[in-house]
């Protein structure tokens, strides 16, 4: 089986407004079944939504911090054999691009990010 991390990126054939974008956005998220919450390790500088209804989302609910359990990303990166520099490649671009939620979607965020969750969460 292979990596989303192998697929060419595909560019943008035509334009897209914001309500398609938050579509694609929606739809992704409800696919993989992300979580409103959000981990954040201090430790390694890691972020990410969490699953729907997973350990670490009551984790996060009912501690009230969203630094709980292990970094899924530094677990991934230290699972990934072949791939690694793409891997943290991605990471490190979905970092710097999605610290804080952007304002304005474009293509290429939208396809970053689609990628991270995909990499992230149903990549085996």
């Amino acid at each position: 089986m292979s990596s989303i991390l192998e697929n060419e990126y595909v560019a943008q054939q035509r334009p897209y407004s914001q309500n398609e974008l938050k579509f694609l956005r929606e739809k992704m998220r409800r696919s993989l079944r992300l979580s409103e919450y959000r981990a954040d390790h201090h430790k390694c500088g890691h972020f990410y939504h969490v699953k729907f209804n997973g350990r670490k989302e009551s984790e996060i609910i009912e501690k009230n911090d969203s630094d709980v359990g292990n970094c899924s990303v530094c677990w991934k990166l230290s699972k990934m054999r072949d791939l690694r520099d793409k891997a943290e490649d991605l990471v490190d671009e979905y970092t710097y691009s999605f610290r804080t939620d952007p304002k304005i979607l474009t293509y290429n965020l939208e396809n970053l990010e689609r990628t991270f969750y995909t990499w992230l969460y149903a990549d085996r």
